[in-house]
């Protein structure tokens, strides 16, 4: 009998919980003679403007090529926040295999759930009752992750049945990370420098870490002055002297149930569509509950060794890395770079890898439809450490994910990561992780991905280069030409999307530093679609043009106006209020007026506008073009209701 291959779709490889979580579907594939492929699905505002590639991988989910499916569903729904309804649209729509939810319910998919409000009273209960902690700090991830807000709610009725009220002010985001809860505790310290708190409750146990080691760099001692608890029990909660109090979410044998769960629904048995199981308080040193007293200084002893330990045990990747980094200074064609790839994965504790490469690139925008090619070639492989090979097998990739003949070599469970740049997708690559930490190899898959990408592009580059010597053109000017162009909108001559990240980040970050705000505001044309059906993309095309010329009629010089695709556009304006927005508007309808009375277009041209403004608190640009766009959504729609009121009979409007 064939061995069962199930697909694992997780946020990222690299989080705590991923990294639990796969300890888990490693352990049943070793028990039971069964292989997983990871799609890490790298989707949120802490991915990078084109990890949006990964959702392509999505396609690969069907009954060619997988037996079932395990959604990591919880930390997907943590990334996709107000874009949840279209996780899980795109879960239910995906084709009819065995699936099973880990941390979510979707209906009609059966579920392994955590119920972790008991262990949270309990925890509450234990700091009230055993410690006489009276005021809290709460450090949660931000106001639109669910798992945050139903943890945050458990904590904030618990207290208020001790009679204890949490200061709002006193409600920190800490969006599941170390650097971010260490951050905002110390904007905390030094806003309220005369606040007395004696408990932190973080909602991850990376946010404990964080929290922990901010106030020993503020020398408030833990536990002694502050008590500190996590939630997971992943990450360093077990490692030193001072353990974390936490709640135990069995992450791992989360995964392992889930597995067992589809495994049974592709030998054809019966699961339940609703699993739960408790999650257990952990009481440990960072709470003052250890049994042998603490120093003065072991709080400070245990942060150094930590510090210590990071870096001894880091080191030897980061020196991996760097040695890569060395040996890819210089540009090979792709003949010459597979013997390099091999020896540097191995280097890498990568013994198992695949590539596969489409026979043209691909150009694929976020928001758009992604159409896999129908040829591919597996152009490189290897099993072990002692020699690749070069199969030079082309197939049909919409038909299979691999050929049947390299399929069968694969074993256990691979990692499988788009090879992409910008907007242009070249393929795939399957690897066998090593025993290296997740982030380290996640960096990997994104170095390799990018040495491919420029193997691939070297003979263009080398014709384009020849071309511009010809023509007199020197080195600097080519360097200054080739960085202006990957910024640039080819059509508009407005920046792209990656220009307008890379110069909005920098513009508002300095704003902020010296008490600026100013406006995001999000452009969408009305009726795009309809112009290019009705008279073609050449008109379509012009539409857009007059939407960007518009841009430059209304904006400053100094306001940093971006074509993000297709109609979408952006604009950073400093120094705005949204008292200024109603002007903006008018100022672009009447622009709209002008092109549409002036030119003998056929079309009527008119943009949908919606603005945010950004401040101190609200400041990462992927949220305000979000909260842009929605506000452009409602200008849009009050278009759509006036046209249809203008339709009606007079009596009936």
């Amino acid at each position: 009998m064939a061995r069962k291959r199930v697909g694992v779709l997780v946020n990222t490889i690299y989080s705590e919980y991923s990294v639990a979580f796969m300890e888990g579907i490693d352990r049943y594939c070793a028990e039971n003679d069964c292989s997983y492929v990871l799609f890490p699905l790298e989707h949120g505002k802490n991915s990078g403007i084109y990890d949006y590639h990964c959702e392509t991988l999505l396609s690969f989910v069907n009954k060619n090529n997988l037996d079932g499916i395990v959604f990591a569903t919880a930390t997907l729904a943590n990334n996709y926040k107000v874009d949840l309804p279209r996780l899980v649209e795109s879960i239910k729509m995906l084709p009819p295999i065995p699936k099973v939810s880990v941390g979510m319910e979707i209906e009609g998919i059966p579920t392994i759930k955590i119920d972790s409000m008991t262990a949270i009273k309990n925890l509450i209960s234990h700091m009230v009752e055993k410690h006489g902690c009276k005021n809290f700090v709460i450090m949660r991830c931000d106001n639109g992750n669910f798992e945050s807000l139903e943890r945050e709610r458990c904590i904030l009725e618990t207290l208020k049945g001790y009679g204890i009220q949490v200061n709002p002010l006193w409600i920190l985001n800490g969006t599941f990370s170390f650097d971010n809860a260490y951050s905002s505790m110390n904007s905390f310290l030094r806003s309220n420098p005369n606040a007395s708190f004696d408990a932190v409750i973080c909602l991850n146990d990376s946010m404990a870490m964080g929290v922990m080691n901010c106030l020993v760099d503020n020398n408030i001692k833990v536990p002694g002055q502050v008590k500190i608890t996590g939630f997971d029990n992943v990450f360093e909660t077990t490692e030193g002297e001072l353990n974390i109090t936490t709640v135990d979410q069995r992450i791992g044998d989360f995964a392992y149930s889930a597995m067992q769960s589809v495994n049974a629904l592709i030998n054809g048995e019966r699961v339940e569509s609703l699993q739960l199981t408790d999650a257990a308080l952990v009481v440990r040193h960072s709470c003052g509950c250890k049994s042998e007293p603490l120093s003065e200084e072991c709080i400070y002893d245990v942060a150094v060794k930590r510090r210590y330990d990071i870096f001894r045990l880091g080191g030897n990747q980061l020196y991996m890395l760097h040695y890569f980094l060395m040996e890819t200074q210089t540009p090979v064609p792709l003949e010459n770079l597979y013997s390099r790839l091999h020896y540097s994965l191995c280097l890498f504790d990568i013994n198992e890898m695949v590539l596969v490469l489409y026979n043209h690139s691909i150009f694929f925008e976020k928001g758009t439809e992604f159409k896999r090619p129908d040829a591919a070639k597996v152009v490189m492989s290897f099993f072990n450490e002692k020699s690749f090979e070069r199969p030079d097998i082309s197939f049909n990739p919409n038909a299979r994910i691999l050929p049947p003949e390299i399929l069968e070599r694969m074993s256990a469970g691979y990692t499988l990561f788009p090879i992409y740049a910008e907007c242009f997708q070249y393929g795939y690559v399957f690897m066998r992780l090593g025993r290296y930490e997740r982030i380290f190899y996640q960096t990997v898959l994104e170095l390799i991905s990018k040495e491919i990408v420029t193997s691939i592009k070297i003979t263009g580059e080398q014709t384009e280069k020849n071309s511009l010597k010809n023509q007199n053109v020197t080195l600097e000017q080519y360097s200054e030409k080739m960085h202006r162009l990957s910024f640039t909108d080819e059509m508009t001559g407005l920046l792209n999307r990656r220009g307008f990240y890379e110069y909005a980040r920098r513009q508002i970050a300095s704003s902020i530093e010296a008490g600026r705000t100013g406006l995001v505001i999000f452009c969408d044309m009305d009726g795009l679609k309809k112009i290019n059906d009705t008279y073609g993309h050449d008109f379509g095309d012009r539409a857009i043009k007059y939407e960007a010329q518009i841009l430059k009629s209304v904006f400053r010089s100094t306001d940093i106006s971006a074509r993000l695709g297709g109609d979408e556009f952006a604009v950073l304006a400093c120094d705005m209020r949204l008292k200024d927005f109603p002007r903006i508007k008018r100022a672009m309808a009447v622009e709209c007026d002008k092109i549409n009375s002036g030119s003998l277009e056929p079309f009527t041209l008119s943009v949908s506008v919606g603005c945010a403004e950004f401040s101190a608190l609200k400041s990462d640009i992927d949220d305000l073009l979000t909260n842009a766009d929605s506000s452009q959504y409602e200008d849009k729609r009050s278009k759509k209701e006036a046209e249809k009121k203008k339709k009606k009979p007079w009596w009936q409007r």
